[in-house]
């Protein structure tokens, strides 16, 4: 079996962005956060779980019939975000601005070949695009959250660093104590 999934890199002026943001959080005293490094940060497509390893070809064949025809694109860093929320977060994100229509529409073109073709579950959640930057712990209290939450509410300032998706890639993800480690599985061009 491999856990993977279907994303597109950032540039290294984006991540570079995005360190510049964790580094000014863990500046503001709140512990509890499990941060992504800055190399494992990724624009997800679509998650799709644990697989069969006899899938994977037939994953790359889908990503490609829809690159296919798809023109490139530009995206941004634009805001600081939480999921649920900021007065109670668990996972923190920021949003890309740039041209997000051709982003929602590879999202629902992949998601939509591979349910047909290979039978993956359609996603029943909207797709908020984001590229996470860390997780609370679970043992993170109510207090240090509101906290956190209202650092967060602070940090609007996000570098106004854009750059082209020209390709999406599965990457294969593996769990360690350390951390996700990730390969590339293959890469389809737009």
């Amino acid at each position: 079996m491999v856990r993977a999934f279907i994303a597109a890199e950032i540039s290294r002026e984006a991540r570079d962005a995005l360190e510049a943001v964790v580094d000014r959080l863990k500046g503001q005293g709140v512990s509890g956060v499990r941060w992504v490094r800055p190399g494992g940060v990724h624009l997800t497509l679509k998650f799709l779980g644990e697989i069969a390893e006899d899938l994977v070809q037939g994953i790359l064949d889908a990503v490609e019939r829809v690159c296919h025809g798809t023109g490139p694109f530009t995206l941004s860093l634009a805001n600081v975000g939480a999921f649920p929320n900021t007065n109670a977060p668990r996972v923190i994100w920021v949003g890309p601005g740039g041209e997000l229509g051709p982003l929602g529409d590879l999202q629902q073109r992949i998601d939509q070949e591979l349910h047909s073709r290979l039978g993956f579950p359609l996603e029943t959640r909207p797709f908020t695009p984001h590229l996470t930057l860390g997780r609370l712990h679970d043992r993170t209290t109510v207090q240090d959250r509101r906290r956190f939450g209202q650092a967060l509410a602070g940090e609007g300032l996000v570098a106004r660093v854009s750059w082209q998706v020209a390709e999406l890639q599965l990457i294969r993800s593996t769990l360690t104590p350390d951390g996700a480690v990730y390969h590339v599985l293959g890469t389809s061009h737009l």
